[in-house]
Parts: structure tokens; C-alpha cells; sequence
């Protein structure tokens, strides 16, 4: 069984994100993955703390290190991601090394978060990820649950389907060559 855990990328009050992070969390659990929800509220530290010391960069390095890939759920904020995201993903450098990723790009507009993916795929490659080339887009995330967190376009079970197969054969593969060195 693969560890997935599903990072939200956003601390604003109010997020929308958090419905598709959720949703994420339910469909890669429907997938037969361990995963559960990495939260940024959850490991802020200040810009400028040593992040070697603090425990909450601990805890992160442990999950990450845990993980065989993951899923990250952004919303897009003026074309880009947000801080505390980069923050988060700062605090930690090898335990990224040769790890899959897996991108869900969220919106209030129509375009679902596309260009937060694309510059999210950036970071992803300095980080000695592999991104994988499917990605998800949840376009005006005000609309697009019902009250039961279920997706109210019916495309989005099968996009996520090939987004999640994707991952899981990354996953796999990569878990095998880091196991086999």
C-alpha cells in the first residue's frame, strides 16, 4: 500500500481549497492508498527560524520521508501559490529526492488554478521531484461540491481516476528503484 499524504497548500480563513483537499483525501483512501490531510496551518514557522531545530519541520520531514508521493492541493492567489506553501515545502530538501507529485490546481475563475500548477511543477523539479503530467483542476471551487463534498461536474470522478492511476504507477516505480539503491 502506497503513503500518500495530500498537502493543502493554503492557511487563508475561508479556504475553498479545503473542500478539494478533502476530496483528495477520500479519493486516494477509495484508491487503496494510506494518505491523510498535511495541513500549512499545521507547520508555519517564521521566515527566518532555523528550520533544522523546530519540531514542527521535524514532524514534516517524518511524513515526508514516510511518503512515496503526494498530492498537492493549491488555490491559485494573484497567479501564484501561496507563501505559507513555499514555506512548507522549504523546510525540507532531501526527503522530496525522486518522489512523485501530483497537482491540484483550485479557483475561483474558470481556469481552475493553471497557472499555479505551472509554477508549482517549477519548485517540484528543484526539489528533485517528478511531477506527474496529469493535474487536476477544481474551476470555480464556490460551485463545484454539492453539501456531501461530492463534485458537481461529472467528468471529475474519471479525471481523477487517470490524475490518481498516474500517481499510484509513479509511486510504485520510484518506491522500488529508492528501495533497490
Amino acid at each position: 500500500m502506497l503513503n500518500i499524504p495530500v498537502i493543502l497548500g493554503t492557511a487563508r480563513e475561508g479556504r475553498q481549497s479545503e473542500k478539494a483537499a478533502n476530496y483528495m483525501v477520500r479519493e486516494a483512501m477509495k484508491a487503496g492508498c494510506e494518505t491523510e490531510l498535511l495541513d500549512v496551518r499545521d507547520y508555519r514557522i517564521g521566515a527566518t527560524d532555523k528550520k533544522e531545530n523546530d519540531p514542527k519541520a521535524k514532524k514534516l520531514a517524518e511524513k515526508i520521508d514516510k511518503a512515496d508521493a503526494l498530492i498537492i492541493v493549491s488555490p491559485e492567489y494573484n497567479h501564484g501559490y501561496p507563501g505559507e506553501l513555499k514555506m512548507m515545502l522549504d523546510m525540507l530538501y532531501l526527503q522530496y529526492f525522486n518522489k512523485p507529485v501530483g497537482f491540484c490546481g483550485v479557483s475561483i475563475s474558470p481556469f481552475g488554478g493553471v497557472r499555479v500548477v505551472e509554477q508549482l511543477r517549477l519548485v517540484a523539479a528543484e526539489l528533485h521531484m517528478v511531477s506527474i503530467r496529469s493535474a487536476l483542476y477544481f474551476s470555480r471551487i464556490q460551485d463545484f461540491f454539492d453539501e456531501k463534498g461530492e463534485p458537481v461536474d461529472k467528468t471529475c470522478p474519471a479525471q481523477t481516476k487517470i490524475f490518481l492511476d498516474e500517481l499510484i504507477w509513479y509511486g510504485d516505480a520510484l518506491k522500488t528503484k529508492r528501495m533497490n539503491r
